[in-house]
């Protein structure tokens, strides 16, 4: 384990994400005692996206909470598949743990989704928001699996696009 690891608050982790600092990615890879505050970044952000559909009453909380959920997933496993795959990267259980708990920590900016709730400008903020995302992804992508620039592109986006279609077919529906 990384000292810095018992060091940092949680909500230092998700600034230092959000601000694309690569030592927080670093540690996050790193450090698996890190688990349980990325899942609740996760889980958190996707609440998050919820409330911001809560225009759509209690569906729009449950659907677009679930759409969260779902669409980080896809972007999960659609990077790490994207990185095994493609750009020889070990298929094993520490690199789909530092994996995900990067791409965690890289979802912090979706706490934001919670302002989609917004008339009239809701849809452009979940936009802004999601761009955010790709590219706290990529940065995330790149200092955990040591990818260059075009790979983590590319690795990014794989799981990415995903997500913003999960989160673009909710938000219009509810």
């Amino acid at each position: 384990m990384i000292a810095s690891a018992q060091k940092r608050s949680m909500w230092d982790r998700v600034l230092g994400a959000s601000l694309l600092e690569p030592e927080t990615y670093e540690e996050a890879a790193l450090a698996d005692s890190l688990r349980g505050q990325a899942a609740l970044i996760v889980l958190v952000s996707s609440l998050a996206a919820g409330i911001g559909l809560i225009g759509a009453g209690l569906d729009g909380l449950v659907a677009g909470t679930l759409a969260g959920l779902f669409g980080w997933a896809l972007a999960a496993i659609g990077s790490f598949w994207m990185a095994t795959l493609r750009y020889d990267v070990p298929r094993t259980p520490g690199v789909w743990g530092s994996t995900w708990r990067v791409l965690a920590l890289a979802s912090a900016p979706r706490l934001f989704l919670i302002f989609t709730v917004i008339p009239g400008i809701g849809f452009l903020v979940g936009l802004a928001v999601h761009a955010w995302v790709l590219i706290t992804g990529f940065f995330a992508l790149r200092s955990s699996l040591d990818l260059d620039v075009p790979a983590a592109s590319l690795t990014a986006l794989t799981g990415w696009v995903p997500m913003l279609l999960v989160w673009s077919m909710v938000y219009l529906l509810a």
